[in-house]
């Protein structure tokens, strides 16, 4: 359950990443380099999809190193509304991701 409420949040703010570009248009690039390169979180709710454990780690990295990233531009730059929401599901996922990979047993190699 854990992994598919990951997946739908990842999937929320891959689609609300660019969406913001049409609210604050495209004149800051700073603006412009986020909202593309969080349109990556539509391939990583994607992957959070298929259930497969490797998509869990992939579901705890890319969102902590985001999630890192967003928190040092809200202390440092003028931000929006939308940088605030976007850092909450990064580190939301994170935690839903790694509490998943603890609650699943280790395969058997």
């Amino acid at each position: 359950m854990k992994q598919k409420v990951a997946a739908g949040l990842m999937l929320l703010s891959g689609l609300t990443h660019p969406s913001q570009l049409l609210i604050y248009g495209t004149s800051d690039p700073n603006l412009v380099n986020s909202s593309l390169a969080g349109m990556l979180f539509l391939v990583v709710g994607a992957c959070l999809l298929t259930g497969k454990r490797w998509s869990l780690w992939l579901g705890v990295a890319l969102p902590l190193l985001f999630g890192l990233g967003a928190s040092y531009r809200i202390v440092t730059q003028d931000v929006t509304p939308f940088s605030y929401f976007h850092t909450a599901i990064d580190f939301i996922v994170v935690a839903l991701c790694a509490l998943q990979l603890r609650e699943e047993p280790q395969p058997a190699v």
